[in-house]
């Protein structure tokens, strides 16, 4: 039986990147592990498009193969060289992870990739608006898991709550009256994350709230509930605002650790609200939600979804 190679494209120069680092290195890796008996998996970095030898050679080089665009890679091509990639390619699918969706898409992919479930609903309307210039093409949700290197790794739940925030802190929103009871970990750049998995071993609660983005922004980008899936995959619980993009659809309405706005008063108090929960029955009772997300995220459900795209190109 005839290996198909799958390739996950990505523009030359973020090879530090979380973006590229989690959906093309570890997705690929993933990939492997599950699905390696019938695709080849390959990442490669996308040099700059400058003339139309450069573009015909690029295409020549993904004959045959399902190629997944990592956000903004699409651009390098145009709309004619997407006509020729695809022409080419046995298929052709855009990851739009966190991007603007509008600026990101082309209606010649034959596949549009939402990393959350408002991302495809964005993906949708999107397509919609394109009507005939897209109207074969899907959007397929493709969840963005935890880092693997977290696998096994459980945090320390010790004698009272400590809560943590890993990320850039350019997305973290934190009053000024929560600073003391929110720590912030520092390290040194994308690639370097798994400097500080083991510092964050000794947070039970992991801080996810975002300053409030324009209402136009939230049109276009959705963002992937990766602070979520690394909660439950090292036992510990997130917190963050109601309409944080697929909270509810994966924690359900009454999950205690919600905030019912970014306000500063609603932080301090759902903080005052999660030492005083802690111990408690309902604090053991919000653990069950943790196992779903951990599930829900793992590598194997991933694979099973990338299998699903996979197979439209059969």
């Amino acid at each position: 039986m005839m290996v198909k190679r799958v390739v996950f494209l990505h523009r030359k120069g973020l090879g530090g990147s979380g973006s590229k680092i989690m959906r093309c290195d570890q997705l690929a890796a993933i990939c492997r592990q599950y699905l390696g008996d019938e695709y080849r998996f390959d990442v490669v970095a996308q040099r700059p498009i400058r003339n139309p030898v450069a573009l015909v050679k690029s295409c020549r080089a993904l004959r045959d193969c399902v190629v997944v665009l990592l956000k903004g890679t699409a651009a390098q091509f145009g709309e004619e060289g997407m006509e020729l990639l695809r022409h080419h390619a046995r298929g052709v699918c855009i990851d739009y992870v966190d991007a603007d969706v509008e600026a990101a898409f082309s209606s010649r992919a034959d596949v549009h990739i939402g990393a959350s479930h408002a991302g495809c609903r964005l993906l949708g309307d999107v397509l919609a608006r394109a009507g005939s210039a897209g109207a074969q093409a899907k959007v397929m949700h493709l969840t963005h898991h935890a880092d693997p290197r977290l696998a096994g790794v459980r945090c320390r739940q010790g004698q009272a709550v400590r809560v943590g925030y890993l990320g850039n802190p350019a997305n973290l929103y934190l009053p000024a009256a929560a600073r003391r009871k929110v720590e912030v970990l520092q390290y040194t750049r994308d690639a370097d994350i798994a400097e500080v998995f083991d510092a964050l071993r000794d947070f039970n609660i992991h801080y996810c709230v975002r300053a409030l983005a324009p209402d136009v922004d939230r049109k276009r980008m959705a963002k992937p509930f990766t602070k979520g899936f690394t909660a439950a995959a090292m036992g510990a619980h997130v917190m963050t605002a109601r309409d944080t993009d697929d909270a509810l659809h994966y924690l359900g309405a009454d999950y205690p650790f919600l905030l019912e706005s970014a306000e500063d008063s609603a932080i301090v108090n759902a903080l005052d609200r999660a030492e005083a929960m802690f111990g408690t029955s309902a604090w053991a009772e919000a653990e069950e939600r943790l196992a779903y997300l951990r599930e829900m995220s793992s590598p194997r459900r991933v694979a099973e979804e990338m299998n699903d795209i996979l197979e439209l190109f059969d």
